[in-house]
């Protein structure tokens, strides 16, 4: 008997599970919607710094700021209703991003986040 395999979406938190359809539906990567949530709640934009804060507990601890959680529900509510158009959510021209690409990035950044971890934290 071969072992089942889950799907990502099967175990993972609802707010991760939200974040990763928002951004494949912005077509934007998970560090995008961080930076379009932030200014879509505080009308500014993110700094490097924090964002590599946030992202990190997003990363390792599957952990979402509020304001990302809620503005992952407002896009998938109008996505739902067919209402929804990136520009109104700070996506002027949705980039595509191939499975690939976005597998490889996601290697790489998780690969950064274990070397700090062992080595520089």
């Amino acid at each position: 008997m071969q072992p089942q395999v889950r799907r990502f979406n099967e175990h993972a938190p609802l707010g991760v599970r939200h974040l990763v359809e928002c951004a494949e539906i912005l077509q934007v990567s998970e560090s995008d919607v961080f930076k379009l949530a932030y200014r879509h709640w505080y009308e500014r934009e993110l700094d490097d710094a924090l964002l590599d804060e946030l992202f990190g507990g997003y990363f390792t601890r599957q952990e979402l700021p509020g304001w990302v959680r809620s503005f992952c529900t407002r896009v998938l509510n109008f996505a739902d209703v067919g209402q929804l158009d990136p520009r109104d959510f700070g996506v002027d021209r949705p980039r595509m991003v191939r499975i690939a690409d976005q597998t490889v990035a996601s290697l790489l950044t998780f690969g950064g986040f274990v070397t700090y971890w062992l080595f520089l934290a």
